[in-house]
């Protein structure tokens, strides 16, 4: 993931503990990607869908994304955030404007996921739906979303002469002591010339 703000993150899933494959053992059913894109087909239960979602992290294909898209509204959170992180994972940056879509989807609860999704290979495909989101629900550096301080370094880098981005960064200037440290080093060293920590 290309973020200063979370520069050790990674989508990589192992399943170290056995537990993954093992779910899959117990039930008698084949570790294949063929057999987790069913699971997340006859949508059995949460459990297994959740871990199929895991086991495509780790088995699956670009085949596996459509699939994958239809289990990001699952009303589980659990299912929401792991799905996005593994198209994400699968997609290596040809689906962030989908994974951004998801902000503006009120079906779609696990918004942070999204985020860290579409900034795992960045690109400007996310700018529309970050920019609407974040005008939306950043309203200063205290009062914004889990996701508000990925959204605004996402936009410092691929969008500083939006319109709409402007609009947030200026709220985040406003107040910009009530950042946290992390936030302000990040800001300013990397954008300086939009946060100066000056009102």
């Amino acid at each position: 993931m290309k973020t200063t703000l979370f520069p050790n993150w990674t989508l990589d899933e192992t399943d170290n503990t056995g537990a993954i494959s093992e779910y899959f053992h117990n039930e008698k059913m084949p570790f294949t990607e063929e057999t987790m894109i069913n699971c997340l087909k006859i949508k059995r239960n949460k459990y297994e869908i959740y871990w199929a979602v895991l086991a495509l992290r780790m088995i699956g294909t670009q085949k596996a994304i459509q699939y994958l898209k239809e289990v990001t509204t699952y009303k589980n959170l659990d299912v929401q955030g792991a799905s996005v992180l593994t198209i994400a994972h699968l997609a290596e940056g040809s689906e962030n404007e989908f994974l951004a879509s998801l902000l503006l989807n009120q079906d779609f609860k696990a918004k942070w996921y999204a985020v860290v999704a579409f900034n795992h290979k960045p690109d400007g495909k996310a700018v529309p739906y970050a920019a609407e989101y974040g005008i939306k629900t950043i309203k200063n550096s205290k009062n914004k979303p889990e996701a508000g301080s990925l959204i605004v370094e996402y936009l410092a880098r691929f969008a500083p002469e939006n319109e709409q981005a402007k609009k947030i960064f200026a709220r985040i200037n406003k107040d910009f002591e009530n950042l946290s440290s992390q936030e302000k080093d990040v800001f300013t060293t990397n954008f300086p010339h939009i946060f100066n920590g000056l009102i």
